[in-house]
């Protein structure tokens, strides 16, 4: 057996949510392999996810990145508190990578896997252990305009040890490794009987249209109950269970219910931030993308950039959410983007990952 220590990002439900999709993958076509699952904030959520693997998959609750700080009530960044936090955390790397480092020596991990922490990438570095990315961004590029340049500077001395990089759809930055690779979306399996199911419960006269709204789980908008959205004809609305809305045609993913992408699967619509996770679980579904333009945010700006080259999606201003509704005009602008399933990739990045993990003594 070998252990490949898979960190993901705390930053929201996302970066967890594409990562299952790799390790559900890795678990399935590699008997030999066994994860070490290092995460703190959607760690029940993968816990849940992957627990028919058992003894071959293990968690471990640790602080991976700081990911975004938003203004209070806003999808905004906050600046100054985001510099704050992420000096702080720069403040004790030393004894951080360390203790990942004595982590990794203690239980013979051959590789790391980020997506897209520099932590393990940094303390993989210091053992000489293949250390891969896989990701649409670094937080390098991420915080770009958003740092200041000496915080900047040391995330690109960490993310500079990287080995091996697999550059998901929008990637928009410098190759870190001479070792790089594209790749398209990819997204955890949609069960089309569980997609059937959902769309027969909200919609059994099939005269309504279904719209999924999602903001993220870390996004708290308290003014969302006054958007016109909500009075929208003839629609059906699906939020996340912490969205506080509450309408007659508003329904809540439950929170025990963990295989998301059926839901939105089940939507004709997806109205989202642009977030890389629910845009590929969208895709892979066949809904419309409805993308909020949050261009204060330069992994939105690349992703957005993307779609739009694509005719992925349609674009709606911050400032017009609050009084966008789904009209008959709306409804023709979606009907013309080019309808594009999720371009599932895994087996690329599987093969690859194994072939770096078999070849390391």
């Amino acid at each position: 057996m070998k252990t490949i220590a898979f960190y993901i990002s705390d930053y929201g439900y996302g970066h967890a949510g594409r990562s299952i999709a790799v390790m559900r993958r890795l678990l399935d076509d590699n008997a030999h392999i066994k994860l070490i699952v290092c995460h703190s904030f959607a760690l029940e959520f993968v816990k849940e996810s992957l627990k028919e693997y058992r003894n071959r998959v293990h968690f471990r609750e640790v602080a991976t990145d700081v990911g975004y700080v938003l203004c209070e009530d806003s999808l905004e960044p906050d600046k100054h508190a985001l510099n704050s936090k992420v000096q702080d955390w720069i403040d004790e790397w030393a004894f951080l990578c360390e203790q990942e480092r004595l982590f990794l020596e203690e239980y013979e991990v051959v590789s790391v896997v980020s997506d897209i922490s520099p932590l393990g990438i940094a303390a993989a570095y210091e053992l000489n252990i293949p250390a891969i990315a896989i990701s649409n961004f670094t937080w390098h590029g991420a915080y770009q305009g958003l740092l200041n340049e000496e915080l900047l500077a040391f995330l690109e001395k960490q993310y500079q040890k990287v080995t091996h990089f697999f550059e998901l759809a929008g990637y928009n930055e410098q190759h870190w490794s001479s070792c790089h690779q594209q790749v398209g979306f990819f997204s955890r399996d949609i069960s089309e009987s569980e997609v059937k199911r959902i769309q027969r419960e909200l919609n059994p006269n099939k005269d309504k249209l279904i719209v999924f709204f999602g903001l993220g789980m870390k996004v708290d908008v308290k003014t969302l109950q006054d958007f016109k959205l909500w009075d929208s004809p003839n629609c059906i609305f699906i939020v996340s269970h912490n969205v506080p809305i509450n309408a007659h045609n508003v329904i809540k993913v439950p929170l025990s219910y963990t295989e998301s992408q059926n839901y939105l699967a089940a939507a004709d619509i997806v109205i989202t931030k642009a977030g890389w996770g629910m845009i590929s679980e969208a895709l892979a579904g066949q809904s419309s993308l409805l993308l909020i333009n949050r261009q204060s945010m330069k992994e939105d700006r690349n992703t957005i950039r993307y779609m739009m080259e694509h005719n992925l999606c349609k674009l709606v201003s911050q400032e017009e959410l609050p009084l966008i509704e789904v009209t008959k005009s709306l409804r023709t602008q979606l009907a013309t983007l080019t309808t594009c399933q999720s371009d599932n990739r895994l087996n690329q990045i599987i093969n690859k990952i194994i072939k770096i993990v078999n070849e390391v003594q």
